[in-house]
């Protein structure tokens, strides 16, 4: 198997365990910057014991690499906090949706970094995904909480296309596992004096919790996600994970018995043609290249 198709299946695999995620804010009875605090701890130790233990080294190779972490870990920080927020003032399908404004930014963002021309099919894609997300969310009102779900959502959405676009551009050669595990551990520096200050405290249920969204739901997830953005191009990768809000309307059913109205199931449908769509056209592209390469 060539390594475009492992990062397309390992994407798809990532989409469908993150598309869970969104639970975790509604179950665990935290506040989103301890729940994140808690779940990068967890994933940083699992992420370093592995480095260690496949690579026997988890060094990077210069002071600017580590300065680069640094950004991204931020950026990261930024991401988790306003997404699990913006459930919890809202819902989990207006947190979900919302941060899947990333792929339309990575779309715009990606040929202007890497000066690549732009594609007007992706940039197809891309409103598509934006038209679903309208019809994902029944209204929008600046005063209720349901709009203001959105606004962090979409804050979020733009952290996690930079910090994907990013990590893509400067750590193309890095191990998934070892750029994700210096991520995570800057994550957890940073929220560790709201941990230390904070007056909520995990009660033995939560830990549970925390440790299956810290090793399932971060580490592996987020890992898969950083070995399909070494092969695939970071526009190719946000569109697919598209799929999670859909997931996450299956698992909200399944475990929340929350049921969604027609506009969310169609809003659904389109997010999930475009992200098809770009994972087709991404393998044959991939299928094009090796048959060049015979």
């Amino acid at each position: 198997m060539s390594s475009a198709k492992s990062a397309l299946l390992s994407l798809h695999l990532g989409a469908f365990l993150m598309g869970a995620t969104g639970l975790f804010s509604k179950i665990i009875d935290l506040p989103a910057w301890d729940i994140t605090g808690y779940r990068t701890w967890i994933a940083a130790l699992i992420l370093f014991a592995w480095v260690w233990w496949r690579e026997r080294n988890v060094a990077l190779r210069s002071a600017r690499d580590y300065g680069r972490m640094l950004i991204l870990g931020v950026l990261l920080a930024l991401h988790w906090v306003t997404f699990f927020y913006s459930m919890q003032v809202a819902n989990i399908a207006v947190g979900m949706i919302s941060l899947y404004a990333y792929p339309v930014v990575t779309v715009f963002l990606e040929p202007w970094l890497k000066r690549t021309k732009l594609d007007w099919r992706d940039v197809v894609s891309g409103f598509l995904v934006l038209f679903g997300i309208y019809w994902l969310v029944p209204e929008f009102n600046i005063d209720n909480n349901m709009t203001q779900g959105v606004m962090w959502g979409v804050i979020s959405a733009v952290t996690f296309a930079v910090r994907n676009l990013l990590l893509s551009h400067w750590f193309s050669n890095q191990t998934a596992a070892r750029s994700m595990s210096y991520q995570v551990l800057i994550v957890a520096l940073l929220m560790t004096p709201i941990l230390v200050l904070s007056p909520h405290q995990p009660s033995s249920h939560d830990w549970w919790l925390l440790v299956c969204l810290g090793i399932f739901f971060t580490a592996f997830t987020h890992t898969l996600l950083g070995y399909s953005l070494r092969y695939l191009k970071a526009k190719t990768v946000g569109l697919v994970a598209c799929l999670q809000p859909v997931y996450a309307v299956g698992y909200e059913i399944a475990v929340l018995h929350s049921y969604p109205d027609w506009s969310t199931l169609f809003g659904g449908s389109i997010i999930m043609a475009a992200a098809i769509y770009e994972s087709v056209r991404e393998h044959n592209k991939a299928a094009a290249t090796a048959a060049v390469n015979l």
